[in-house]
């Protein structure tokens, strides 16, 4: 799906490197037409007073590397066997065609970066793009424990970390063939081996063109990959996790992303996760123990549209009691496609569906197998919509330790629909069965335990004759088990399903003869297909949901500190000006209001610009504004942008109301409103928010 730049070798110099020993085979290889200089570097030899520009004058640090802007086509070798510690920070962006490239030269095990605790992050690239970094091996380790408040001593840690904030699209980011251990992070989505993070609370940001291939992550706090972003404003989506940078920006999409080949192994709270992305490709991964200090799900995807996850393996989730499943299509998804994985022995289930108060909607989960997944196998939370399971092998062992088929939460957003289950096997030696709210049967098959779905107007409820059920071990390969025997009552049972992907499980064409049931599709001789009439999947429509109150994106506000010349209620704050609930009023003090008042939005050493300051009050005709002025300082004095400002307002319920200033686009550090008057009906003003934009 990315497209790989061609490859051709280094110059003549470099060829004579090769031949001398200098540079490994692995070592990195200039895209072609790309110029840039190679720089070494060796932690024993080296000396940052050399050009770095051969191994025979290679540099040393860390240090030099980070002072130190690159160009793009330029590589940075570090040495095979090496180990530096501290933080990797090199500067500088690639070009398209052109990136700048981290990997190793020489034989020998991966170059070390070893973080330090006084850095948060080992590996670190910053509003940069085009860039690949391959061939390391990163730790960053802490000697506090582990913490599920995301506040904790350890901080949030990462092995690698690639921000964006407030930088539009950043392109050509790769990150491959990494060893990431003990990175020893809390309990949050930015916390972990490899993060990517998008912070666009003015600026719209993610990434375009990502490729996380062939790493190996092992005992990393909280996740082995995640890919987060504040970027998710859309259909009614409102607040996040609490560690998610605020305010929100606009919905933005990261882009041909592609997560493939990597294992992780003792992630503590999930494996890999990615949020706010279109048409990412999730592949050929192996999840091994995630959630072994808290419960998420092992793969899991939230805010997302257009996701495919396929031929993963997930296994052996320690912790069940919320989700700790295989998988997770999670909230706000648009359009998800899980085939050809393989979910086994994991704490929480198979697969987890959750819809809070987003949408969740056109999920399609086909030709996997789960064997002895435990809790439940199937969790529906929320109002899901418009679920297609079919042709999925599950088999409920002794070791699943009798669990739900299916369950349900109801939530604010309502309970599932529209959940269709085709052409599945249903294999137990002891279940508790199905919860079937929102849920229709047809074409299953269904074998001991307490599995039998009677509503199914078609199902098979005779032996399967599976190869070998349950015997399936570590690896994608180690299935063949669940291959149906020459005389199995699944053969030709199943309904056909249009747009079906083309194969089972395990590589075979589709059909042979009318469609079987489960994830292996019988290659031997059968009666010629019937012509049984296709079922088609018809993605519901996506709905908008409606905004909920509060302040658009690109506000402004919540970025400065704000103070007020008038004393206030007891117990209240200027916090809530600013807090983006539209609930929560600042109120003056009771009796006795004076004017002028001045409230000031101070945004420190950073400087913003804006032409529109948003005043929301609730009982406005006993305690709004009616006059006031708006200041802005130049850095010696208080300069006025708009003078005499009336306001009348209309309601005196809880009526949420907003009052506007437009004014000339103007960048400055702090913002002032010079009150002049106010309703005083109960001898207090108050105000619900106070927001400001640089509308274009």
């Amino acid at each position: 799906m990315l497209r790989r730049t061609a490859r051709k070798a280094f110059s003549v110099l470099t060829a004579l490197l090769l031949v001398t020993g200098w540079v490994g085979t692995d070592a990195a290889v200039k895209a072609d037409g790309a110029s840039g200089t190679t720089y070494y570097v060796d932690n024993a030899a080296g000396n940052d007073g050399n050009a770095g520009t051969n191994p025979d004058k290679a540099w040393k640090s860390l240090d030099k590397i980070n002072t130190t802007t690159f160009a793009p086509g330029d590589h940075i070798l570090f040495k095979a066997g090496g180990s530096w510690q501290g933080q990797l920070w090199p500067k500088g962006s690639g070009a398209d065609g052109s990136p700048i490239v981290i990997d190793k030269y020489g034989s020998g095990g991966k170059p070390l970066i070893a973080g330090v605790t006084s850095e948060l992050q080992t590996v670190f690239l910053k509003n940069q793009q085009y860039w690949e970094i391959n061939n390391l091996e990163v730790t960053n380790p802490s000697p506090e424990p582990f913490s599920r408040d995301w506040k904790g001593a350890r901080g949030e840690r990462r092995g690698v970390y690639i921000l964006n904030e407030e930088s539009g699209i950043l392109n050509h980011i790769y990150i491959k063939n990494l060893n990431i251990h003990d990175v020893d992070g809390v309990y949050t989505t930015r916390s972990g081996g490899i993060i990517f993070d998008s912070v666009g609370s003015w600026v719209p940001s993610a990434f375009h063109d990502v490729l996380i291939d062939g790493n190996t992550l092992t005992d990393v706090d909280a996740y082995g990959i995640y890919i987060s972003s504040n970027c998710i404003l859309r259909y009614g989506m409102g607040d996040l996790w609490e560690w998610v940078p605020k305010p929100y920006g606009a919905w933005t999409p990261s882009t041909q992303v592609k997560i493939s080949n990597n294992t992780v192994v003792r992630a503590a709270t999930g494996g890999i996760a990615w949020n706010v992305t279109d048409g990412a490709v999730v592949e050929h991964n192996t999840v091994q123990e995630a959630t072994y200090l808290a419960t998420n799900a092992s793969i899991w995807w939230a805010y997302a549209d257009n996701n495919v996850v396929q031929y993963n393996e997930s296994f052996a989730a320690k912790n069940g009691s919320e989700d700790g499943t295989g998988f997770d299509v999670d909230a706000g998804n648009l359009g998800s496609l899980v085939q050809y994985n393989y979910s086994h022995d994991n704490a929480g289930g198979f697969m987890l569906y959750v819809n809070d108060t987003y949408n969740t909607i056109n999920t399609i989960v086909r030709y996997n197998i789960s064997q002895n997944d435990k809790a439940r196998i199937f969790r529906y939370s929320g109002s899901i919509d418009t679920v297609l399971n079919y042709n999925n092998t599950v088999y409920v062992g002794a070791a699943s330790g009798n669990p739900v088929m299916s369950d349900y939460f109801t939530k604010s957003s309502g309970s599932p629909k529209n959940i269709k289950n085709y052409n599945n096997v249903y294999y137990s030696t002891g279940d508790k069965g199905w919860t079937l709210t929102g849920q229709t049967f047809d074409s299953n098959a269904y074998y001991g335990g307490k599995t039998l779905v009677s509503a199914d107007a078609h199902k098979v409820t005779a032996n399967p004759k599976l190869v070998n059920p349950g015997s399936g071990g570590t690896g994608m390969n180690t299935v063949n088990g669940y291959q149906l025997q020459s005389d199995s009552p699944l053969i030709g049972a199943g309904v056909p399903i249009a747009d079906n992907g083309g194969r089972d499980y395990f590589g075979n064409p589709l059909y042979n003869g009318d469609p079987d049931i489960g994830a292996f599709e019988y290659q031997g001789t059968v009666p010629p297909a019937t012509g049984k009439t296709p079922i088609t999947y018809t993605p519901a429509p996506i709905t908008p949901m409606p905004k909920p109150p509060g302040p658009d994106p690109g506000n402004l506000a919540p970025l400065a500190t704000v103070t007020a010349s008038v004393a206030t209620l007891s117990g209240s704050s200027t916090k809530g000006l600013t807090d983006g609930s539209y609930d929560k009023a600042w109120s003056s003090v009771a009796k006795g209001v004076t004017f002028p008042n001045e409230i000031t939005l101070d945004f420190g050493a950073k400087s913003v610009t804006a032409n529109q300051l948003k005043v929301v009050t609730r009982f406005g005709t006993g305690q709004g504004v009616t006059k006031l002025d708006l200041e802005y300082y130049n850095g010696t004095a208080w300069v006025p942008l708009k003078q005499g400002i009336l306001w009348t307002w209309k309601y005196g319920d809880q009526t949420n109301e907003a009052q506007t200033v437009d004014f000339a686009r103007t960048t400055a550090s702090k913002f002032r409103l010079k009150i002049q008057a106010a309703n005083l009906q109960w001898g207090n003003f108050a105000i619900n928010e106070l927001e400001m934009y640089d509308k274009h």
